[in-house]
């Protein structure tokens, strides 16, 4: 007796039947343990702890926004050189961009003297430095935001710097001109070759128009 395919397919598939239901009757299948599965320690709840200090993480950063959102008042002032990014989104054209310019300026180059030494932070400009003016206070060196006089040794500064052959030392004489932005002054003539004329000098990072005005009458080239 011959088959044709599809007898010999389901005479295949019923053997196969057969043998697991027989395999299943003698315990060699598989039980209900193995289409079972334990709860994992990933899918623990959180604690207690975690999720209150996650409440409570979330709360400050609210509340901290909230703060940054609030401008300050006709009278009220903060040192740059003290107040945290929060307080620094306070003031007049001052973003979380800037205001971590400014966090970042205040370390790498150290305090802020006044208010024409913030023309060191990139971003800032003479019409955000007016605006800034008036809520601006400067612990050390300084009041209101304007400079005090500082004096020099005898052997400072006799003449106009010479701005492309004057180290890092020579160019700290240069009134306005600090530890930070002699050393971009330095780096940024050994990246574009030498200084043609006085706005060149505001290709340096941090030199702005007031700081600008203010070394004018001080350098050469």
């Amino acid at each position: 007796m011959r088959f044709n395919g599809t007898e010999l397919r389901s005479m295949t598939l019923a053997a196969g039947l057969l043998l697991l239901g027989t395999a299943a009757r003698l315990g060699l299948g598989p039980g209900p343990d193995d289409f079972g599965w334990t709860t994992t320690a990933a899918s623990h709840e959180p604690s207690r702890g975690s999720l209150a200090s996650t409440r409570r993480a979330v709360s400050e950063g609210i509340a901290a926004d909230e703060r940054a959102a609030r401008p300050l008042g006709a009278n009220e002032r903060l040192d740059p050189n003290t107040a945290p990014v929060e307080e620094l989104r306070r003031l007049p054209g001052i973003g979380p961009t800037r205001a971590a310019a400014i966090l970042a300026e205040r370390r790498s180059g150290g305090s802020f003297r006044d208010l024409d030494d913030m023309a060191r932070v990139p971003g800032i400009g003479l019409r955000t430095l007016e605006a800034l003016s008036s809520h601006l206070t400067f612990a050390r060196g300084t009041a209101n935001g304007r400079r005090t006089h500082v004096s020099r040794p005898s052997g400072g500064l006799s003449g106009p710097v010479n701005v492309n052959r004057a180290d890092i030392k020579e160019l700290e004489q240069i009134t306005g001109i600090g530890p930070a932005l002699s050393a971009r002054i330095v780096a940024t003539r050994q990246r574009l070759g030498p200084f043609r004329r006085l706005e060149d000098l505001l290709l340096v990072p941090g030199i702005g128009p007031v700081n600008l005005r203010k070394i004018q009458g001080q350098v050469r080239f």
